[in-house]
């Protein structure tokens, strides 16, 4: 292990060991001064977005053809966890980023940290399957940098059914943009819930706390029917158009265990809707296209 993967895990470690987990409105925490003060240097120095524009999160197309008016498309990502951009780095970048994406993703240090850190969710949520030794194997993890253009904004969501832990962390340059952070948020409404894919209308919503765009500002929270939150509408005044990256973790596909209950509501009926249309659509070309050259 590199000097700078122990000092980073090192720093790390203290941190969330000295921060409490809040329950409401959903279980989440909130830590400052994330990363040593000397890395966070490096990672505002060596911002991924000087050299490489990043992808799009959906492009316009795509994002139209969902159910939510989330600019999706002013959203760019660099995605360390696919998408081969450390590969294309050259120098100081590819040297820096090679290594602390390598701390993330390399073993299961990170998820076994976050699960000891609040373990009574995962053995809620998971029961005996947590003492499997590939228990952090079953899972999808994402790792990606992202900058938001100027009219970007999501509203209220609680994320897919297969969350587990979400981690958003903020790269500000300055001090003077809290609003831009995280929301958390509550329904007006105490026992309306969504298990997850639909976005929803602000005004239903009451803003119990924000997790702050700041310097080296870090927050995880745990997917629950009642995660809700969102982010207010960036302008141009944001400096590094909110630079910050995130480290998703998922159950993969339709869920790490077997469902016996129909309908599954880890599935997007809506995307499945869509995708039977579809199908069907373009058997009936496929068939005439074959009635016409026969």
């Amino acid at each position: 292990m590199s000097d700078l993967a122990k000092t980073v895990r090192s720093h790390i470690e203290g941190k969330l060991a000295r921060t409490q987990i809040e329950v409401s409105p959903f279980p989440h925490l909130v830590v400052s001064d994330f990363f040593p003060e000397e890395v966070y240097a490096r990672i505002l120095e060596l911002n991924v977005f000087q050299v490489s524009e990043g992808k799009r999160w959906l492009n316009s197309g795509r994002a139209r053809a969902t159910s939510t008016e989330t600019p999706y498309f002013a959203r760019r990502q660099i995605n360390f966890h696919k998408d081969g951009v450390l590969d294309s780095l050259r120098g100081e970048h590819a040297e820096f980023w090679n290594e602390l994406s390598a701390i993330f993703l390399d073993d299961d240090w990170f998820p076994r940290l976050v699960i000891d850190t609040y373990r009574p969710y995962f053995e809620i949520r998971f029961g005996d399957a947590l003492e499997r030794d590939d228990f952090c194997q079953l899972f999808r993890r994402e790792r990606f940098l992202q900058r938001h253009e100027p009219g970007y904004f999501i509203g209220p969501h609680t994320d897919v059914p297969q969350r587990v832990f979400t981690c958003i962390f903020s790269f500000a340059s300055e001090e003077g943009f809290d609003q831009y952070g995280t929301q958390l948020l509550s329904h007006k409404d105490e026992l309306t819930r969504c298990f997850g894919h639909n976005h929803y209308p602000p005004e239903d919503f009451t803003v119990r706390k924000l997790a702050p765009y700041r310097p080296n500002n870090f927050l995880l929270f745990f997917k629950t029917r009642q995660s809700f939150h969102a982010v207010a509408e960036i302008d141009e005044s944001v400096p590094n158009q909110r630079y910050g990256m995130q480290f998703q973790f998922y159950e993969t596909g339709g869920g790490i265990f077997t469902e016996l209950s129909k309908p599954d509501l880890f599935v997007n009926t809506r995307i499945r809707k869509q995708q039977t249309v579809q199908t069907r659509l373009m058997a009936r070309v496929r068939g005439g296209l074959r009635r016409f050259r026969g």
